[in-house]
């Protein structure tokens, strides 16, 4: 990703930088943040490393966070965090009410890719091939072909987003930085992009409908999916274009003929052009096939191209031709405006020596001293197993049998569910935790907080938290917090960081293996760790998906031949209206029964089993129970990532 406003064009060391006098005036007349190299973190747990050990470097709060909120940044601000990167679903009214008065300077991103799923909750390509996004190797699943009843198509692949008109919008509020995603991007592609935005953010009110004509023409040549404002200005019905490919590149032409060792390319408009050392990307939208390559011989008659290609025969008469590529794009320009950046880049922060952070040698070591204040904090009785049974919908309490004095029944709320918390009993709630959502938007916080006061008022002191923002609900109160799965902890420093803020217990992430668990229970955090052995998992909760886009109950891969995975010839989701949002989750269940002997190994004592978007049903239950209770497996169900590892 790059930072746009650290792309500072051809000024002089001791002239004012424009993102410098840009700060100034969003922060009301205060000192710009100190430019220092920061690091964008997600983890909490490498947070509170640097914050401990590297003082100096700036912390920005990566998207994947998913701040979507005030709490979130007035909770990451208290934690020492310099800058939020927000998630990228915010409409311009609720990024107007979240900025207002922030206490840290605010980033949005203002062009680039899309995710289909909201802002660090997808665990679509982890549950796929087991590479996490939330790690930074998404394969991309949203850009694969889908089936859904009679529609077919690339159901789940959006446009990329452009917002380049609203960028004075932007600076009124008090968005501090923009971002663009940049990610397996050319260099011609961020070039261009950060030369746009530069040039819209150096043009004031005057001339900023000619500095936007200027970036119009820039961007129109970036090489990539055609745009959309999202969420920006209100739902932008064009997002998705199932009949499209929604490859990377500008479409430029079709393939007129096919050949036994090449193919003829005929181009759309007489301007178009192709050139040797011009990169072309092929799309065959039957078989969910492209493949891009570089042109370095083609013969001309006319508007069509004949290249030689060794993979012709997977393509077809009419499929689309993108360039990804332009061998034009002056090479030479770029490296001298980069050098003159670099050079004023480099003059503006020049400092003086720097002394060692000292480092502990042992990380280990590092870890268990942590790890003292969560023991103390949550001194688990040892014995037999606690279970954690989460539910959906209220009338599962007319199914499910008292609780065990160490089990705990989770009613997961949402904006739908949480009316239903009025007809939990009374006597219920020592028994009984709340769980939040992953996502609250701005302008649902207050709705939440109402009920969670009244939950508290009749007595309910433990709650499940997804979200940094969630502490905000429960600061002043005496409650008992979980971490949920979504409040990822993936290691032990992200359990201590997560215990100094009062948590009691951490829960693993739908997505985690078993080796990984098995390390970060090593200096003791085990009776501390919740694993769900059973559930639907949700792999996406999506703002800009609506149901209106699915006609049936299930979306299933469509490709050209059956997959091997153990997930059987397609995967296959259902999908699930949820307040606002639709989620996609498991057609078949994760189930871990037969782990739970391994993982009491590790020091794991209590473990759940998710009933969520399941109907109230004693026979459901029983299966589930009986199965849970002999450690096997039930039919027709997945080891998602536990057996074969994550990445």
């Amino acid at each position: 990703r790059v930072h746009a406003q650290e792309f500072s064009g051809n000024r002089t060391p001791d002239s004012p930088a424009p993102e410098d006098r840009y700060h100034h005036h969003q922060h009301n007349g205060k000192e710009p943040e100190a430019r220092n190299p920061a690091v964008i973190v997600q983890d909490l747990g490498v947070a509170s490393i640097l914050r401990n050990y590297f003082p100096d470097i700036p912390l920005h709060a990566s998207t994947q966070m998913a701040v979507h909120n005030r709490m979130g940044i007035d909770f990451l601000a208290q934690q020492g965090f310099k800058r939020v990167v927000l998630a990228r679903e915010l409409s311009f009214a609720e990024l107007k009410m979240t900025a207002k008065g922030a206490p840290i300077p605010l980033e949005v991103f203002c062009h680039g890719a899309l995710c289909f799923c909201l802002s660090g909750m997808c665990l679509f390509s982890s549950f796929i091939g087991g590479l996490s996004g939330n790690r930074g190797r998404c394969t991309q699943p949203c850009r694969r072909r889908w089936k859904n009843g009679k529609n077919q198509g690339f159901l789940l692949s959006p446009r990329d987003l452009e917002l380049a008109e609203h960028i004075g919008d932007l600076k009124k509020i008090g968005i501090a930085s923009l971002k663009i995603e940049g990610r397996m991007r050319s260099s011609e592609y961020v070039f261009k992009t950060v030369k746009a935005y530069r040039t819209l953010l150096d043009a004031n009110d005057d001339d900023f409908a000619e500095a936007l004509k200027e970036a119009r023409t820039i961007l129109a040549g970036d090489l990539a999916r055609e745009k959309t404002t999202c969420l920006f200005s209100g739902r932008d019905n064009g997002l998705f274009q199932p009949k499209k490919a929604q490859c990377l590149g500008n479409l430029i032409g079709r393939i007129a003929a096919v050949h036994g060792d090449g193919l003829t390319i005929s181009l759309d408009n007489a301007s178009a052009e192709i050139a040797a050392g011009d990169r072309l990307r092929l799309a065959n939208p039957d078989t969910d096939t492209t493949v891009a390559f570089k042109v370095r011989e083609f013969l001309k008659e006319g508007p069509a191209y004949t290249v030689p290609f060794s993979r012709a025969g997977e393509f077809r008469c009419g499929n689309p031709v993108y360039k990804t590529v332009d061998a034009a794009f002056d090479q030479k320009n770029i490296e001298e405006d980069i050098d003159s950046i670099y050079k004023n880049h480099a003059a503006a922060r020049r400092r003086g020596p720097r002394g060692p952070h000292p480092i502990p040698q042992s990380h280990t070591a590092l870890i268990s001293n942590k790890w003292k204040a969560l023991k103390k904090a949550a001194p688990l009785d040892a014995g037999e197993d606690s279970l954690w049974v989460r539910f959906d919908d209220v009338q599962w309490l007319d199914v499910l049998p008292p609780p065990a004095p160490k089990d705990r029944y989770v009613f997961s709320l949402t904006k739908d569910t949480l009316r239903q918390s009025d007809r939990i009993p009374e006597g219920m709630t020592a028994s009984l935790a709340g769980e939040l959502p992953p996502f609250i938007g701005p302008r649902d916080t207050p709705l939440f907080k109402q009920y969670i006061d009244r939950m508290l008022s009749r007595g309910l002191r433990q709650w499940v938290i997804n979200n940094v923002s969630q502490f905000g609900f429960f600061s002043d109160t005496d409650s008992e917090l979980t971490a949920g799965q979504f409040l990822y902890t993936w290691n032990a420093y992200t359990a201590a960081f997560l215990a100094d803020l009062g948590v009691r217990r951490v829960t693993t992430s739908w997505e985690d293996d078993f080796i990984n668990i098995r390390k970060m229970c090593g200096p003791g955090l085990g009776k501390s760790v919740i694993v769900y052995l059973y559930g639907r998992a949700p792999l996406v909760r999506s703002r800009i998906l609506t149901m209106g886009m699915l006609e049936d109950d299930v979306v299933r891969e469509q490709g050209p031949s059956p997959g091997t995975h153990d997930r059987g010839p397609r995967d296959a989701f259902v999908p699930v209206f949820e307040s606002d949002l639709v989620l996609l989750v498991t057609e078949k269940p994760v189930n871990l029964f037969t782990a739970r002997g391994k993982l009491k190994e590790c020091g794991i004592g209590t473990f759940g089993i998710d009933l969520s978007f399941l109907k109230p049903d004693r026979k459901t239950w029983d299966t589930i129970f009986s199965a849970y209770q002999a450690r096997e497996n039930v039919p027709q169900s997945v080891k998602f990532n536990f057996k074969r590892g994550v990445k």
